[in-house]
């Protein structure tokens, strides 16, 4: 799933919920690593500024052996391991607020896991190399992603007219 799509989906479900940020900013966070190497793609000279909205999954995972760093930071923050230790440290801790981002970024997990065909994420790293495929892909043809994208698609439509309908219907209300 692509990010700023985990954002809208945990955003939904947890927007009544005072920590709402908090959850929103946790359920991206394993991809903002992304985002840093892109912009070293571009300080590199290997992409231009045009070309960010046009970036597939499959440009992007080709880029990252190139950089070992950006490898290590995916595997670790993709990893089921390393979330369950932040998870029980915030528990022990009594951290609310990290709480919020750590269950945020556990639902980015557990979507990932649904929506990662050929390039599934390594969950149990450094435990262990092991895999979960699922039958559905977010971006690969061989596994349904046109099919996904237009189911995605149109739920999250649906979600944001719902969400464009109250918030039209509470501005309404509000000047009465």
């Amino acid at each position: 799933m692509f990010t700023l799509h985990h954002g809208f989906w945990i955003y939904f479900f947890s927007r009544r919920h005072p920590l709402v940020w908090y959850y929103v900013f946790g359920s991206m966070l394993p991809d903002y690593i992304y985002l840093v190497l892109v912009e070293v793609l571009m300080l590199g000279g290997h992409i231009e500024g045009s070309e960010i909205i046009s970036l597939s999954p499959k440009v992007m995972m080709s880029y990252l052996p190139l950089y070992p760093w950006a490898v290590k930071a995916d595997l670790l923050g993709h990893s089921v391991v390393i979330w369950g230790a932040f998870f029980l440290l915030t528990l022990i801790a009594s951290l609310v607020r990290c709480r919020a981002i750590v269950v945020g970024w556990g639902t980015h997990l557990l979507l990932d896991e649904l929506t990662h065909g050929a390039y599934a994420n390594f969950y149990l790293y450094p435990l262990s190399m092991s895999a979960i495929h699922s039958p559905v892909s977010y971006w690969e043809p061989q596994y349904f992603a046109k099919e996904f994208k237009i189911v995605n698609t149109t739920i999250m439509i649906a979600m944001a007219v719902y969400l464009g309908y109250h918030w039209w219907k509470h501005q309404k209300n509000k000047y009465k």
